[in-house]
């Protein structure tokens, strides 16, 4: 995985940011799970207390790692982990991280407007026209096809990764490696516990025998074993 653009960073520091990243995405699609169960979103103090907890466990992550920033948003039937990347503006973000990936395909501001990268005129209009939205395509012979879908947050004056809890959570995939370079880019805080504080919650006794065994299949990829 230590290759194209996180080759300089070594794999115990990918591994160390991997572990955390994915610890933190587990256990925020759990609370969202279980936040939009319609019999256990209104189930009391325990998952209140869960989202508060792992509340602070997303303040100790971005603390430990300042070139990405995760964010909660509650809305009235899901808990969303949202992922921004310090960028100016989603020029920089291309140049200095999207265009770097393997594989790059084509680009547009949204699936359906894709410029392929051999019309070369019209990917060089494109770059010098965007502006709060873009889509990138990747097909790699090592990683396969992956995309990221990223918008500039004028409130946030970030850039936003919006991503696919499938593709995110695959660590051969463009928006997985984006993320990783913006948090390892600058020294990170080895001194600061993530995955473990980011693992303590009670949601998951909320949830029947058989929801606990679909939610431990699809929340434990194997490249985490």
């Amino acid at each position: 995985m230590a290759n194209g653009i996180l080759s300089e960073f070594s794999q115990s520091d990918i591994n160390i940011f991997m572990r955390d990243f994915m610890q933190i995405l587990k256990s925020g699609f759990g609370i969202d799970r279980v936040y939009a169960h319609p019999v256990l979103s209104h189930s009391g103090s325990v998952i209140d207390d869960s989202i508060k907890q792992f509340e602070l466990a997303v303040s100790q992550f971005n603390k430990k790692y300042t070139g990405i920033k995760l964010k909660t948003r509650k809305m009235i039937d899901s808990f969303n982990v949202e992922v921004f990347v310090k960028e100016r503006n989603l020029k920089d973000f291309f140049a200095n991280s999207a265009s770097r990936i393997a594989g790059l395909k084509s680009i547009g501001s949204s699936p359906t407007s894709m410029i392929e990268v051999s019309n070369a005129e019209s990917f060089s209009a494109f770059i010098d026209r965007m502006q709060d939205k873009l889509f990138v395509q990747y097909s790699d012979q090592q990683n396969g096809s992956s995309s990221i879908n990223a918008s500039f947050g004028s409130k946030e004056k970030m850039v936003q990764i919006i991503y696919e809890q499938s593709e995110i959570t695959n660590p051969n995939s463009a928006s997985f490696r984006v993320s990783a370079y913006y948090s390892l880019k600058n020294k990170f805080n080895r001194k600061i516990e993530v995955h473990s504080e980011a693992s303590r919650f009670g949601y998951y006794s909320l949830l029947s025998e058989t929801e606990k065994r679909e939610w431990y299949d699809l929340h434990n990829p194997r490249f985490l074993e």
